[in-house]
């Protein structure tokens, strides 16, 4: 069950819109959102930016 696998830096797409992994703990997956918010998704929740549609 690798396929869910987030590096600092990396691009996403979250629920609330685009943004940057700062942290990842397990399956929990801290973004910062473009907004500025700081956010903790579950990993199954996020997409890889550069794999959307």
């Amino acid at each position: 069950m690798d396929e869910h696998l987030f590096l600092k830096g990396q691009r996403v797409n979250t629920p609330e819109g685009e943004g940057e992994v700062v942290d990842a703990i397990g399956d929990k997956i801290v973004v910062k959102l473009d907004s500025g918010a700081t956010q903790t998704f579950p990993a199954d929740e996020l997409q890889d930016h550069s794999s959307a549609g």
